[in-house]
């Protein structure tokens, strides 16, 4: 009976962690998915790309108003289609089973008025090779990203003292 109730408890928990990594991106805002829409036409355009890839794992979405800018700050995990990748859009673009899996992480800072990019970093990578490491290194960059100057928000005034 003991061992029972340790099985379904860890049944249990593998579902409730298994649905909960499954986000959509349905939850992103618009200027998140301009974001993602982004990222996801850069790696398409790789020439090393064959296949259309799909978002399978949303890991983090972070958005920030600054007076200066929108900053916006994605990852997540692809899954290899059977389609086209000029057809990488498509709905109904089944998962290819032990399809190639790949890590992508975008930063950037929009303008307030036009919603352009001001500043950005992409990088897509097999999911194998992301590690402490390398995810050091791109919330380093990304940072330099958060940081860029844009114009200030409408209605924000600015004062300079003189000393």
């Amino acid at each position: 009976m003991k061992t029972a109730a340790i099985a379904w408890g860890i049944v249990s928990a593998l579902l409730v962690v298994s649905t909960e990594s499954q986000s959509t991106t349905e939850e992103l805002s618009e200027i998140q998915n301009k974001a993602l829409k982004m990222i996801m036409e850069y790696f398409h355009k790789k020439d090393h790309i064959k296949n259309g890839f799909k978002v399978t794992e949303l890991k983090k979405a972070i958005e920030i108003d600054y007076r200066t800018g929108i900053f916006v700050n994605l990852e997540f995990a692809l899954k290899q289609t059977i389609c086209h990748k000029n057809l990488w859009s498509k709905p109904d673009c089944e998962l290819v089973k032990n399809g190639r899996t790949f890590n992508c992480f975008g930063c950037y800072k929009f303008y307030y008025d036009s919603h352009k990019v001001l500043s950005q970093l992409i990088e897509c990578v097999r999911e194998h090779q992301v590690d402490q490491r390398r995810t050091e290194n791109r919330n380093r960059s990304c940072k330099e990203v958060e940081l860029k100057q844009g114009e200030l928000k409408p209605g924000t005034y600015g004062f300079l003292t003189s000393q």
